[in-house]
């Protein structure tokens, strides 16, 4: 019996890049090669002044009810746009989602129209269902994402809001803060789990003018100053508070960059055409 067998090759990456608003994920978005994005939030004002600008879907609306009527959904939207992408001849090389929060937003009100209540927690009966309708459209959003990147060889690259939430690691520790996602918690794995890269953008800061008396007593509180300088966490191993950044590839923990910079390229064997370091995509290990 003849064996076959094949060698890995460079695959198109799965990209999560959280951000708190103004880091500049939309801007790094738009650097990755020939990028379209799905408009959850408006993109585009970012790229104006670009000589070679990304391209762009038409933005998301949410579900209007008129009278018992429900109007179109932003999921209904989304997966139209999905299905042209993959379905019709372009030039686009990287899907870019801004945002995977706005489109939590946007999902969250589909729902409530829908159901003809005020709020996800009354939706379906309550009891936590509306979550996991919720949950149920950004799977489907995720897996037409993926038809797409191994339909037309896409990059996807999903941007997110950063959040913070409360976790205990056991019944009996102490809770502490950690930096996540702006999605609803039970979603939050859709977008971490089967992404090669979860990455943070961090603001460099500087704290100035404070003082302290010889006891060490604060006497006078600084200042916090942005240094205009950007680095990216891809680890979460030895830094608190960031326990879902991670990568598969061979990055440093902390990226340096300037604004009209993508140091990723670099790092990722699809993008720089390399041989090495190739990754199998799909569930954790």
């Amino acid at each position: 019996m003849t064996m076959m067998y094949t060698k890995p090759k460079p695959q198109p990456p799965v990209i999560t890049i959280v951000g708190m608003p103004g880091g500049g994920k939309t801007t790094l978005g738009g650097l990755f090669p020939e990028p379209v994005f799905i408009q959850a939030e408006n993109s585009e004002t970012i790229f104006e002044e670009w000589e070679n600008p990304p391209a762009f879907m038409p933005q998301l609306n949410a579900a209007k009810r008129h009278g018992d009527a429900v109007g179109k959904t932003a999921f209904d939207q989304v997966m139209d746009q999905l299905r042209w992408l993959a379905t019709n001849e372009h030039d686009r090389k990287t899907l870019v989602v801004d945002s995977a929060s706005a489109l939590d937003r946007l999902f969250t009100q589909d729902i409530c129209v829908e159901e003809n209540v005020s709020n996800l927690g009354e939706a379906a009966g309550g009891y936590g269902k509306g979550d996991l309708i919720l949950l149920e459209r950004h799977t489907r959003f995720r897996q037409a994402c993926e038809h797409l990147r191994k339909a037309k060889g896409m990059t996807l690259v999903f941007l997110s809001h950063s959040a913070v939430q409360k976790v205990k690691s056991g019944p009996d520790a102490d809770e502490y803060m950690v930096h996540t996602l702006e999605v609803s918690p039970k979603s939050v794995p859709v977008y971490v789990n089967f992404s090669d890269c979860v990455l943070y953008i961090r603001k460099d800061e500087i704290i100035t003018g404070k003082e302290t008396d010889k006891k060490g007593r604060v006497t006078k509180f600084g200042k916090v100053m942005n240094t205009g300088l950007r680095s990216i966490v891809t680890t979460g191993d030895g830094r608190v508070g960031y326990v879902n950044a991670k990568t598969r590839y061979a990055m440093p923990a902390d990226i340096a960059f300037k604004a009209g910079e993508n140091p990723l390229l670099e790092h990722i064997p699809f993008l720089r055409g390399g041989v090495n370091d190739i990754v199998n995509t799909g569930e954790d290990e």
